[in-house]
Protein backbone atom coordinates (compact mmCIF):
# COMPACT_ATOMS: atom_id res chain seq x y z
CA UNK A 1 0.00 0.00 0.00
CA UNK A 2 2.74 2.34 0.82
CA UNK A 3 4.23 4.71 -1.29
CA UNK A 4 8.46 4.86 -2.19
CA UNK A 5 14.38 7.19 -5.10
CA UNK A 6 13.82 10.61 -8.40
CA UNK A 7 17.21 12.27 -8.73
CA UNK A 8 16.63 15.92 -7.99
CA UNK A 9 12.93 15.39 -7.26
CA UNK A 10 11.28 17.48 -4.59
CA UNK A 11 10.90 15.38 -1.41
CA UNK A 12 7.86 16.17 0.67
CA UNK A 13 8.82 18.02 3.79
CA UNK A 14 7.75 17.03 7.26
CA UNK A 15 5.44 20.00 7.07
CA UNK A 16 3.76 18.23 4.16
CA UNK A 17 3.23 18.89 0.50
CA UNK A 18 -0.45 18.00 0.89
CA UNK A 19 -3.42 19.73 2.47
CA UNK A 20 -3.90 19.18 6.21
CA UNK A 21 -6.63 16.87 7.41
CA UNK A 22 -10.10 18.36 7.53
CA UNK A 23 -10.96 20.22 10.71
CA UNK A 24 -13.70 17.68 11.39
CA UNK A 25 -11.28 14.76 11.45
CA UNK A 26 -11.27 12.50 14.50
CA UNK A 27 -8.94 14.02 17.14
CA UNK A 28 -7.41 10.60 17.80
CA UNK A 29 -6.66 10.20 14.09
CA UNK A 30 -4.98 13.60 14.04
CA UNK A 31 -2.82 12.61 17.03
CA UNK A 32 -1.75 9.37 15.30
CA UNK A 33 -1.06 11.34 12.13
CA UNK A 34 1.20 13.78 13.98
CA UNK A 35 2.94 10.98 15.93
CA UNK A 36 3.73 8.99 12.78
CA UNK A 37 4.95 12.05 10.92
CA UNK A 38 7.18 13.02 13.83
CA UNK A 39 8.70 9.56 14.33
CA UNK A 40 8.72 8.03 10.83
CA UNK A 41 8.02 10.85 8.38
CA UNK A 42 4.94 8.99 7.09
CA UNK A 43 2.23 11.52 6.24
CA UNK A 44 -1.23 10.00 6.70
CA UNK A 45 -2.63 13.24 5.35
CA UNK A 46 -1.69 11.97 1.89
CA UNK A 47 -3.94 8.93 2.29
CA UNK A 48 -7.71 8.73 2.04
CA UNK A 49 -8.88 9.21 5.62
CA UNK A 50 -11.79 6.76 5.58
CA UNK A 51 -9.62 3.89 4.36
CA UNK A 52 -6.85 4.75 6.81
CA UNK A 53 -9.31 4.94 9.72
CA UNK A 54 -10.45 1.39 8.96
CA UNK A 55 -6.85 0.18 9.01
CA UNK A 56 -6.06 1.98 12.27
CA UNK A 57 -9.22 0.67 13.93
CA UNK A 58 -8.27 -2.86 12.93
CA UNK A 59 -4.79 -2.40 14.36
CA UNK A 60 -5.89 -1.12 17.78
CA UNK A 61 -8.41 -3.96 18.00
CA UNK A 62 -5.75 -6.57 17.18
CA UNK A 63 -3.24 -5.06 19.61
CA UNK A 64 -5.74 -4.50 22.43
CA UNK A 65 -5.08 -0.76 22.51
CA UNK A 66 -7.76 1.42 24.11
CA UNK A 67 -8.22 4.02 21.35
CA UNK A 68 -6.42 6.10 18.76
CA UNK A 69 -5.08 8.57 21.31
CA UNK A 70 -3.47 5.71 23.22
CA UNK A 71 -2.04 4.44 19.94
CA UNK A 72 -0.51 7.87 19.29
CA UNK A 73 1.23 7.76 22.68
CA UNK A 74 2.62 4.29 21.91
CA UNK A 75 3.84 5.36 18.48
CA UNK A 76 5.86 8.12 20.13
CA UNK A 77 7.55 5.95 22.76
CA UNK A 78 7.44 2.28 21.65
CA UNK A 79 9.52 1.39 18.58
CA UNK A 80 8.04 -2.11 18.46
CA UNK A 81 4.45 -0.88 18.24
CA UNK A 82 5.52 1.75 15.75
CA UNK A 83 7.09 -0.81 13.39
CA UNK A 84 4.15 -3.23 13.75
CA UNK A 85 1.80 -0.41 12.82
CA UNK A 86 3.89 0.49 9.78
CA UNK A 87 3.84 -3.12 8.64
CA UNK A 88 0.12 -3.44 9.31
CA UNK A 89 -0.74 -0.36 7.28
CA UNK A 90 0.98 -1.86 4.24
CA UNK A 91 -1.43 -3.89 2.13
CA UNK A 92 0.62 -6.65 0.52
CA UNK A 93 -1.56 -8.41 -2.01
CA UNK A 94 0.74 -9.69 -4.71
CA UNK A 95 1.63 -12.77 -6.70
CA UNK A 96 3.77 -13.71 -9.68
CA UNK A 97 2.52 -12.40 -13.04
CA UNK A 98 -0.57 -10.83 -11.50
CA UNK A 99 -2.82 -9.76 -14.39
CA UNK A 100 -0.93 -12.02 -16.83
CA UNK A 101 -2.17 -10.14 -19.90
CA UNK A 102 -0.19 -7.10 -18.75
CA UNK A 103 3.00 -9.16 -18.46
CA UNK A 104 2.36 -10.73 -21.85
CA UNK A 105 2.27 -7.26 -23.37
CA UNK A 106 5.50 -6.35 -21.60
CA UNK A 107 7.17 -9.54 -22.87
CA UNK A 108 5.95 -9.35 -26.47
CA UNK A 109 6.01 -5.61 -27.14
CA UNK A 110 7.42 -3.30 -24.50
CA UNK A 111 10.63 -4.96 -23.38
CA UNK A 112 11.79 -5.93 -26.92
CA UNK A 113 11.20 -2.34 -28.06
CA UNK A 114 13.17 -0.97 -25.13
CA UNK A 115 15.98 -3.46 -25.77
CA UNK A 116 16.25 -2.35 -29.39
CA UNK A 117 16.84 1.21 -28.19
CA UNK A 118 18.98 0.63 -25.11
CA UNK A 119 21.77 -1.80 -24.37
CA UNK A 120 21.13 -1.95 -20.63
CA UNK A 121 17.64 -1.78 -19.16
CA UNK A 122 16.68 -0.42 -15.75
CA UNK A 123 13.30 -1.56 -14.48
CA UNK A 124 11.63 -0.43 -11.26
CA UNK A 125 8.90 -2.21 -9.31
CA UNK A 126 7.59 0.60 -7.07
CA UNK A 127 5.67 -0.71 -4.07
CA UNK A 128 7.04 -4.20 -4.69
CA UNK A 129 5.76 -5.78 -1.46
CA UNK A 130 7.22 -9.31 -1.15
CA UNK A 131 9.07 -9.14 -4.46
CA UNK A 132 6.88 -11.35 -6.65
CA UNK A 133 6.40 -8.60 -9.22
CA UNK A 134 10.11 -7.73 -9.31
CA UNK A 135 11.06 -11.37 -9.88
CA UNK A 136 8.35 -11.70 -12.54
CA UNK A 137 10.04 -8.84 -14.40
CA UNK A 138 13.42 -10.51 -13.97
CA UNK A 139 12.03 -13.69 -15.51
CA UNK A 140 10.82 -11.72 -18.54
CA UNK A 141 14.25 -10.15 -18.92
CA UNK A 142 15.94 -13.56 -18.73
CA UNK A 143 13.55 -15.04 -21.27
CA UNK A 144 14.26 -12.14 -23.62
CA UNK A 145 18.02 -12.33 -23.12
CA UNK A 146 19.18 -15.36 -21.09
CA UNK A 147 21.78 -14.90 -18.35
CA UNK A 148 21.85 -11.11 -18.74
CA UNK A 149 21.78 -10.13 -15.08
CA UNK A 150 25.06 -8.28 -15.62
CA UNK A 151 23.30 -6.16 -18.25
CA UNK A 152 19.73 -5.57 -17.06
CA UNK A 153 18.62 -4.72 -13.53
CA UNK A 154 15.37 -4.67 -11.60
CA UNK A 155 14.90 -2.45 -8.55
CA UNK A 156 12.17 -3.38 -6.09
CA UNK A 157 11.21 -0.81 -3.47
CA UNK A 158 8.73 -0.64 -0.64
CA UNK A 159 8.38 1.02 2.75
CA UNK A 160 7.48 -2.28 4.45
CA UNK A 161 10.73 -3.70 5.80
CA UNK A 162 9.20 -7.07 6.67
CA UNK A 163 7.92 -7.50 3.11
CA UNK A 164 11.38 -6.65 1.79
CA UNK A 165 12.92 -9.30 4.02
CA UNK A 166 10.54 -11.81 2.44
CA UNK A 167 11.54 -10.53 -0.99
CA UNK A 168 15.23 -11.05 -0.24
CA UNK A 169 14.53 -14.63 0.89
CA UNK A 170 12.58 -15.24 -2.37
CA UNK A 171 10.51 -18.08 -0.89
CA UNK A 172 6.81 -18.24 -1.76
CA UNK A 173 3.76 -20.32 -0.99
CA UNK A 174 2.09 -22.31 -3.76
CA UNK A 175 -0.80 -19.86 -4.11
CA UNK A 176 1.57 -17.06 -5.14
CA UNK A 177 2.58 -19.06 -8.23
CA UNK A 178 -0.84 -19.81 -9.70
CA UNK A 179 -0.03 -17.76 -12.85
CA UNK A 180 3.42 -19.36 -13.26
CA UNK A 181 3.52 -21.97 -16.02
CA UNK A 182 4.97 -25.42 -15.40
CA UNK A 183 7.85 -24.55 -17.76
CA UNK A 184 8.70 -21.44 -15.77
CA UNK A 185 8.48 -23.35 -12.51
CA UNK A 186 10.98 -25.91 -13.74
CA UNK A 187 13.32 -23.29 -15.14
CA UNK A 188 13.20 -20.55 -12.52
CA UNK A 189 12.06 -22.07 -9.21
CA UNK A 190 13.11 -24.80 -6.83
CA UNK A 191 10.51 -26.55 -4.68
CA UNK A 192 11.52 -26.81 -1.04
CA UNK A 193 10.78 -29.78 1.27
CA UNK A 194 7.93 -27.86 2.95
CA UNK A 195 6.16 -27.37 -0.40
CA UNK A 196 7.07 -23.74 -0.87
CA UNK A 197 9.00 -22.46 -3.88
CA UNK A 198 12.25 -20.48 -4.00
CA UNK A 199 13.37 -18.33 -6.91
CA UNK A 200 16.54 -19.66 -8.50
CA UNK A 201 19.78 -17.67 -7.98
CA UNK A 202 20.05 -16.86 -11.72
CA UNK A 203 16.87 -14.74 -11.41
CA UNK A 204 17.63 -13.31 -8.01
CA UNK A 205 20.83 -11.80 -9.45
CA UNK A 206 18.76 -9.43 -11.57
CA UNK A 207 17.01 -7.87 -8.60
CA UNK A 208 17.97 -5.64 -5.71
CA UNK A 209 15.60 -4.34 -3.05
CA UNK A 210 15.56 -1.09 -1.10
CA UNK A 211 13.36 0.78 1.35
CA UNK A 212 11.72 3.74 -0.37
CA UNK A 213 8.73 5.91 0.50
CA UNK A 214 7.04 7.29 -2.62
CA UNK A 215 5.66 10.22 -0.66
CA UNK A 216 8.99 11.47 0.60
CA UNK A 217 12.12 9.88 -0.80
CA UNK A 218 13.89 10.80 -4.03
CA UNK A 219 13.08 8.47 -6.94
CA UNK A 220 15.68 6.65 -9.10
CA UNK A 221 16.34 8.45 -12.37
CA UNK A 222 16.82 6.97 -15.84
CA UNK A 223 14.29 4.16 -15.64
CA UNK A 224 13.19 2.44 -18.84
CA UNK A 225 10.16 0.72 -17.34
CA UNK A 226 8.31 1.40 -14.09
CA UNK A 227 5.53 -0.70 -12.60
CA UNK A 228 3.57 1.11 -9.91
CA UNK A 229 0.39 -0.91 -9.58
CA UNK A 230 -2.34 -0.82 -6.94
CA UNK A 231 -0.45 1.75 -4.90
CA UNK A 232 -1.83 5.22 -5.62
CA UNK A 233 -5.46 4.13 -5.20
CA UNK A 234 -4.97 4.70 -1.47
CA UNK A 235 -3.80 8.31 -1.82
CA UNK A 236 -5.49 11.67 -2.03
CA UNK A 237 -5.73 13.41 -5.39
CA UNK A 238 -2.92 15.79 -4.40
CA UNK A 239 -0.64 12.88 -3.52
CA UNK A 240 -1.50 11.06 -6.75
CA UNK A 241 -0.63 14.14 -8.79
CA UNK A 242 2.75 14.45 -7.07
CA UNK A 243 3.55 10.74 -7.50
CA UNK A 244 2.57 10.59 -11.18
CA UNK A 245 4.64 13.69 -11.91
CA UNK A 246 7.68 12.22 -10.21
CA UNK A 247 7.24 8.79 -11.82
CA UNK A 248 7.08 10.46 -15.22
CA UNK A 249 10.24 12.40 -14.44
CA UNK A 250 11.99 9.16 -13.47
CA UNK A 251 11.54 7.69 -16.94
CA UNK A 252 13.89 8.17 -19.83
CA UNK A 253 12.15 9.71 -22.86
CA UNK A 254 10.43 6.75 -24.50
CA UNK A 255 10.26 4.78 -21.26
CA UNK A 256 7.06 3.16 -20.02
CA UNK A 257 4.92 3.35 -16.88
CA UNK A 258 2.43 0.58 -16.09
CA UNK A 259 -0.18 1.31 -13.41
CA UNK A 260 -2.88 -0.84 -11.82
CA UNK A 261 -6.15 -1.78 -13.49
CA UNK A 262 -8.09 0.77 -11.40
CA UNK A 263 -5.56 3.59 -11.75
CA UNK A 264 -6.23 5.40 -15.01
CA UNK A 265 -4.13 8.56 -15.32
CA UNK A 266 -6.31 11.42 -16.49
CA UNK A 267 -4.58 14.05 -18.61
CA UNK A 268 -1.29 12.13 -18.73
CA UNK A 269 0.27 14.92 -20.79
CA UNK A 270 0.51 16.92 -17.55
CA UNK A 271 3.20 14.46 -16.49
CA UNK A 272 4.98 14.21 -19.85
CA UNK A 273 3.18 10.95 -20.62
CA UNK A 274 0.86 9.59 -23.29
CA UNK A 275 -1.45 6.57 -23.15
CA UNK A 276 -0.23 3.73 -25.37
CA UNK A 277 -2.23 0.75 -24.08
CA UNK A 278 -4.43 -0.45 -21.22
CA UNK A 279 -3.02 1.21 -18.09
CA UNK A 280 0.25 1.72 -19.97
CA UNK A 281 1.85 5.13 -20.52
CA UNK A 282 4.98 6.26 -22.34
CA UNK A 283 7.10 9.29 -21.59
CA UNK A 284 7.06 11.58 -24.59
CA UNK A 285 10.31 12.42 -26.31
CA UNK A 286 9.72 16.13 -25.69
CA UNK A 287 9.21 15.73 -21.93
Amino acid sequence: MYAGTTEGARPLSAGGGFPPAASGADPGFLRVQRALQQTTGLDLGAYKERQMMRRLTGFISREGIKDLSALADLVLRDAGVRQRLMDFLAINVTEFFRNPERFEDLAQRVLPELRRRWDRLRVWSAGCSNGAEAYSLAILLDEMEPHSADRHQVLGTDIDREALREAEAAVYAEDRLKEVSSLRRRRYFQQLPDGRWQVQPQIRRYVRFAVLNLLQDPYPAGQHLILCRNVVIYFTEAAKHDIFARLGASLVPGGYLLVGSTETIFQPQRYGLRAVGPFLYQRTEEA
